[in-house]
């Protein structure tokens, strides 16, 4: 198997630096795909969502391609220079989109965004425990490259 292009474990060891650094980009991948999930929920609702919900279909399709654009943003900033702030950022959110989509099941609610078929709910919220899973890796990641980066080199003699 080549590992260069091998996809890291979120919860697999952290041995190096550059395995770090994989893993605190694992987060990136978390906030583009949340940024999918946004954009696939914004095609649904100005595309598929019912005649009732037309008075307010500009204003949510609106508002989902915004979150994703900025969910898109936090992604390149991850990649770029990962840190912790937004792993831990993007783990409290997937939980909470985790924690109000389990709430709308237990009371009948109708899932997210008003005009999404519940289908399309669903693949949001698969998305979202993706997401916390691969912010949990991404956290991990960039906690170990602060402790690579804080430890003293090793001495020569």
């Amino acid at each position: 198997m080549n590992r260069r292009f091998s996809f890291p474990n979120p919860f697999g060891p952290v041995d190096s630096g550059s395995k770090a650094a994989a893993m605190a980009r694992l987060s990136a991948v978390a906030f583009w795909l949340w940024a999918a999930a946004g954009l696939m929920q914004a095609g649904l609702v100005w595309y598929a969502s019912d005649a009732a919900y037309a008075e307010f279909r500009g204003a949510t399709t609106g508002f989902a391609i915004f979150f994703a654009l900025i969910a898109g943003g936090l992604g390149w900033v991850q990649w770029r220079r990962p840190n912790r702030i937004l792993p831990v950022f993007g783990l409290a959110w997937a939980l909470y989109e985790l924690s109000s989509t389990g709430v709308s099941l237990m009371v009948g609610a109708p899932l997210g965004v008003a005009g999404v078929p519940a289908w399309g709910g669903m693949i949001a919220a698969t998305a979202m425990l993706a997401c916390a899973i691969l912010h949990i890796g991404g956290l991990r990641g960039s906690a170990a490259l602060a402790q690579f980066a804080a430890a003293p080199l090793p001495s020569k003699k």
